[in-house]
């Protein structure tokens, strides 16, 4: 981590967890490039992607609630899908599997990617390309599918997104570093996002997070990470049936294994089985891998989108250092 993360350039947090102990957590390089401040392990980043996670869980909460059902047809709280043939469900969106187009993979995504954008806008833009495959057919990575997940949520639970994780998540954890973005650089427990272009490092681009939104937009530290793995695993948040369906690989039409779950990829790693997955947005870039078997977890979070090796490979590294 010392040779990776400089103590003059953007830097990063980890922390290693074993059997619920937290066994190493440190900071590395700088948190704010400007004013000369160092990155503290306490501090939140972005954290990208991993925000799926936590939209998985928010709608397994109201499945429990018995106010949805993962074989529900989106239509029936998005009216744009109402009339969608073949009908893709809530499981399609968590699974990655519902053949809607990825957004963020779109020819003309940069010219929204600065715009405040409402969900209706979004749902606009992303109808734009027709679906790449029938429901449950195939396995393809979609912000699209997530993005929905975050407006069913809102439809169904009366709240905003941002409340319902922050009521329902995020304080009963008591995760007080992770929260919904609202872009104000500078406070003294938030690292600034950079990137590096020619080798220089530069202040990362604007992004208007209402576009990552329930794909994307949230902000978290290490420890509070660490807190949310415990919880999730251990039944603190969810009933054990609903972990285990996050946990295990879905299965395509063909009965193939795609490999992720809800929320989460499975996969090996260092010759383990591991639950994982990594968040890049722009100026930031995040990993955490859990390999049960060990009791192992570990998170890294960066606040430069850029890195060689990537972030999912240095993690995958420290794991490989820590296992027998």
């Amino acid at each position: 981590m010392a040779r990776q993360f400089k103590a003059d350039r953007p830097g990063a947090t980890i922390i290693v967890v074993e059997n619920g102990e937290t066994v190493f957590r440190k900071a590395y390089g700088m948190a704010d490039m400007e004013r000369g401040v160092a990155m503290r392990p306490e501090m939140n980043l972005r954290i990208g992607s991993m925000t799926k996670q936590f939209t998985a869980a928010a709608i397994m909460l109201l499945a429990e609630r018995g106010l949805l059902s993962l074989g529900d047809d989106i239509g029936k709280y998005l009216p744009a899908y109402a009339n969608q043939k073949p009908a893709i469900s809530i499981e399609n969106l968590l699974t990655h599997t519902s053949g809607i187009v990825n957004f963020t993979g779109m020819a003309d995504f940069r010219s929204i990617e600065r715009k405040e954008m409402t969900g209706p806008q979004m749902i606009d833009f992303i109808r734009r390309a027709p679906p790449e495959f029938r429901p449950g057919e195939r396995w393809a990575y979609s912000n699209s599918g997530y993005y929905l997940l975050g407006l069913i949520i809102e439809e169904v639970s009366g709240m905003k997104y941002a409340a319902f994780l922050e009521q329902n998540i995020f304080e009963p954890l008591q995760m007080k570093h992770t929260f919904y973005d609202d872009d104000q650089e500078g406070e003294s427990d938030r690292a600034n996002g950079y990137t590096l272009a020619k080798r220089r490092v530069e202040k990362a681009d604007v992004i208007s997070l209402s576009i990552p939104f329930a794909a994307g937009a949230l902000r978290s530290s290490v420890d509070d990470l660490a807190r949310w793995d415990n919880a999730i695993t251990q039944g603190k948040l969810l009933q054990a049936e609903s972990w285990k369906r996050m946990s295990t690989p879905y299965r395509l039409a063909s009965g193939r294994s795609s490999g992720y779950g809800y929320g989460f990829f499975l996969k090996k790693a260092a010759g383990r089985n591991v639950i994982e997955h990594g968040g890049d947005i722009n100026g930031f870039s995040a990993d955490a891998i859990r390999i049960p078997s060990s009791g192992l977890y570990v998170a890294i979070l960066t606040n430069c989108d850029v890195q060689d090796p990537d972030v999912p490979t240095i993690a995958e590294k420290v794991v490989a250092v820590l296992l027998p």
